[in-house]
């Protein structure tokens, strides 16, 4: 990512005035009115307003009856909502244009073309801008001035300027209550006359000058005035929110830099966490909460620690504590069209308010929340989620704020805040790659329905001990979990509907590539290299398969005898909610390239596929390992065994025996220095991990102590790699090509795998060929293998005189199995 920066339209830009000339009234225009008349005034203007908008309506009716006169038309949602949408702008252009004078609306979707301009400054022409193109920044800027326009007081004709102040969430909203400071900023008083008005419509009210709302007043009706104040009710709530966001963050980066120069000195002591959580030479440390978080730091050394922490935890709850409050008060005040009691603004809302929430900070607080795999922090932070998940239940409901969760995010590099951008003190600015393109996040609704698989998982776990009923402090944690998981799921469907409903969908940004598609979009006429698609597609395709509960054939398990002596024993109630947890965080945190299957009985017993990592001999092949984890874990380690043996014929890897033992420091297989042992800290994912990036490697030979330093280049190490890529071909690629494989619980992985990267395994598999003839004439039959004194495998021999051609084998195999997806 380059350090290039696209920043927003500045306050010293020249095609755009600070503010609108304001334009004084002649004598003879000004029209005075009694307080005592403007009752019946107003109700004059309201009769006029219903009778201009019935005839508009009539003549709309009329003309769609004489469209239709050959034909009936069906009117479904669609039409409706596109409807709505039309009215809802020229609804706002014309509120705009009676509040700061001639101002028209641009059209939310559509843009002119606008001209590009070289390094040299030349002109090359008008180049279409879509609106998946233009930033919320450069969409926002045009409804600017309605939210800090200046206007004449409607009594005594004298300046009144919009409001601004601090809004302070001092509470949680109760009853449809504002907090006093954002309900006062509603308000647009005179100083001269002490009238008050409706910021947004700036029709005048009968609250006092410093009216704070109903928490304060029972008689103010400011905040359900008109669509125009709810959008401001949104962007002072959202620029409340930022500045105290944006101080969160920095009191908090400076509370870890502090503490980071406090313990530079101790950097090469061994972490708290267990094994690949110690601070070594090269600074790696635990993967922390995230920026503005700061909970897990140490704050010295005794007493000073503990202090210390206390401290932070105390700032922590009371920053949630806010965070649950602003995001409580967001949504009550977005549009609720579906709500019994909903008003007009919920129904026609101003076009601005998605603009506000994608150039907030919310987008940056909401994607740190649904990001986090711990279900441990979800229960500890029980609030923010539950608040959480009402506010993106609110945003579906609308079409103009559902946009903020399934399109693609710009990624912001700087911001001063959204208050100070609106009011021209400060900037945002966007990452940009090195082509000037602006970076995109994925949605935010994809990460949602990584929380809601994490809950799937996590349900599906708990089910078996809500079952057993256990009268302990761990089962009150689990209901908690498990109630909070069922909310996730719940409105996970609340949202797919209205999503449905308004005709939309989380694909509707961010489709899946295809490794035969062309690329579209930025990328369009660059000569995009097939490659980058198909990896795309691959890692797509892995992420929607990683992990999933299915019913295992125990008799295809090699741990089937630790089953049953296991049947009736009981694991304790604090190591299965463990287990529990860690299998929902597995359930999104998986690498592309591994794949678990945990048995929906008996979830002690999974399964798990990994492939082989590009660059090895190992490259495009699937392994497959048994794994148990024993009553005793996590303080002992799980028990893992490899399938892919070729029938107990290959051993693949001096870690790996073709017995299916798998060797490794971490499993308690082979010994290693204390922060590579098991310990209570670790986890399956650890060791996953570890088998596809430490053992399925480059050069296998040096896998074994003895055999010394590293050579690839080797002419051993060369041998023994070209006879694995063999029998990878042989046992980790071919063999699972077969039709026995198709209603086996890998036949989808098997599939997906094999398909997206059908022409890089075969071109891999010509390449080993070429290399190793044996690969296009494999003896087939009963082999006989040789291995050193240090167990690794230097030469085999087949009785039989049956050969093979694996090329051809990939080939027809390939055939097969693309007949399954038919």
């Amino acid at each position: 990512m380059s350090g290039a920066k696209r920043r927003s339209p500045s306050k010293a830009s020249p095609t755009r005035p600070r503010k609108r000339a304001r334009v004084e009234p002649k004598a003879s225009d000004i029209i005075s009115i009694d307080d005592e008349d403007e009752e019946d005034l107003e109700s004059i203007l309201a009769r006029i307003k219903e009778s201009e908008e019935s005839e508009k309506l009539a003549k709309k009716l009329q003309n769609e009856s004489e469209a239709s006169s050959s034909h009936v038309e069906v009117i479904d949602v669609e039409d409706d909502a596109a409807m709505a949408r039309r009215l809802a702008a020229e609804w706002a252009a014309e509120t705009s244009g009676n509040e700061t004078g001639d101002k028209t609306m641009p059209d939310p979707v559509e843009w002119e073309p606008r001209a590009e301009t070289t390094a040299s400054g030349a002109t090359a022409g008008p180049s279409r801008i879509t609106a998946d193109d233009v930033t919320p920044d450069e969409r926002l800027a045009e409804f600017r001035e309605f939210f800090i326009a200046e206007r004449n007081c409607t009594k005594c004709g004298k300046v009144v300027k919009s409001p601004r102040g601090f809004v302070v969430f001092s509470a949680a909203i109760q009853n449809g209550v504002l907090p006093p400071s954002l309900a006062m900023l509603l308000h647009a008083p005179c100083a001269s006359c002490s009238t008050n008005h409706c910021r947004g419509c700036f029709s005048p009210k009968s609250c006092p000058i410093s009216c704070k709302g109903l928490a304060k007043n029972a008689k103010c009706t400011v905040a359900s005035c008109c669509s125009g104040v709810r959008a401001i009710a949104i962007f002072e709530c959202l620029g409340g929110f930022d500045r105290q966001f944006l101080g969160e963050r920095a009191t908090s980066d400076s509370r870890v830099l502090a503490l980071s120069q406090q313990y530079q000195s101790h950097s090469a002591s061994v972490g708290p966490g267990g094994t690949g959580y110690g601070t070594d030479s090269r600074g790696y440390s635990p993967r922390g909460r995230g920026r503005g978080r700061g909970r897990g730091s140490r704050g010295g050394r005794g007493g000073n620690a503990a202090a210390s922490s206390s401290k932070v935890a105390e700032l922590a709850t009371h920053w949630d504590e806010i965070v649950v409050r602003a995001l409580t008060t967001l949504t009550s005040i977005l549009p609720a069209p579906y709500d019994d009691s909903a008003q007009v603004y919920d129904m026609l809302p101003h076009p601005s308010i998605g603009h506000l929430l994608a150039l907030s900070q919310l987008s940056e607080l909401l994607g740190s929340l649904l990001r986090n795999d711990s279900v441990t922090d979800w229960l500890a932070r029980s609030e923010i989620y539950y608040a959480m998940i009402a506010l993106l239940r609110r945003m579906a409901d609308c079409e103009l704020t559902v946009e903020v969760l399934i399109a693609q995010r710009f990624c912001m590099d700087d911001s001063s805040g959204l208050e100070d951008w609106m009011w021209e003190d400060g900037e945002i600015s966007w990452e940009q790659d090195k082509q000037g393109r602006i970076e995109r996040a994925p949605p935010l609704y994809d990460y949602f329905k990584k929380l809601t698989k994490q809950s799937e998982a996590f349900l599906a776990g708990a089910m078996h001990m809500m079952k057993d009923g256990d009268e302990d402090g761990d089962m009150d944690e689990t209901i908690q979990a498990t109630s909070l998981c069922g909310d996730i799921m719940a409105a996970r469907d609340d949202m797919e509907r209205a999503m449905s409903v308004l005709g939309r969908g989380s694909g509707d940004r961010i489709a899946p590539v295809s490794p035969s598609s062309p690329s579209k979009g930025k990328g369009k006429g660059k000569n995009r290299d097939p490659a980058i698609d198909m990896e795309k597609a691959y890692s797509q395709a892995c992420e929607s398969l990683s992990f999933k509960h299915t019913e295992l054939d125990y008799s295809q398990y090699h741990y089937k005898n630790e089953l049953k002596a296991s049947e009736f024993a009981t694991r304790t109630p604090k190591n299965r909610l463990h287990l529990v947890k860690e299998l929902a965080t597995m359930a999104t945190s998986l690498p592309p390239g591994i794949w678990v299957r945990v048995d929906e009985v008996r979830n002690d017993a999974i399964k798990v596929m990994i492939a082989g990592p590009e660059g090895t001999p190992y490259s495009g092949g699937l392994f497959e390992f048994d794994c148990f984890m024993p009553l005793t874990y996590p303080a002992t380690p799980p028990l893992m065994h490899l399938r892919t043996t070729g029938g107990g014929m290959v051993r693949f890897n001096p870690n790996l025996y073709n017995n299916g033992k798998v060797c490794l420091s971490l499993l308690g297989t082979w010994p290693g220095r204390p922060e590579e042992q098991w310990s209570s800290s670790s986890t399956l994912l650890q060791v996953l991990v570890s088998i596809q990036s430490m053992i399925l490697i480059d050069a296998p030979y040096y896998n074994e102590p003895g055999h010394g330093k590293a050579n690839p280049k080797s002419k051993v190490s060369i041998d023994y790699n070209n006879n694995i890529a063999q029998e990878t071909c042989r046992w980790a690629i071919t063999d699972w090509l077969n039709d026995t494989q198709k209603k086996g619980i890998w036949k989808d992985v098997i599939a997906s795998h094999f398909t997206i990267r059908k022409d890089k395994i075969r071109q891999k598999i010509v390449e080993w060929a070429a290399k190793n003839p044996s690969i296009r004439a494999y003896q087939q039959g009963a082999r006989t293998q040789r291995w050193d004194a240090f167990g690794v495998m230097v030469g085999s021999a087949c009785a039989s005189v049956s050969r093979l051609d694996l090329l051809a084998e990939f080939d027809s195999g390939m055939s097969r199995v693309e007949r399954w997806l038919l």
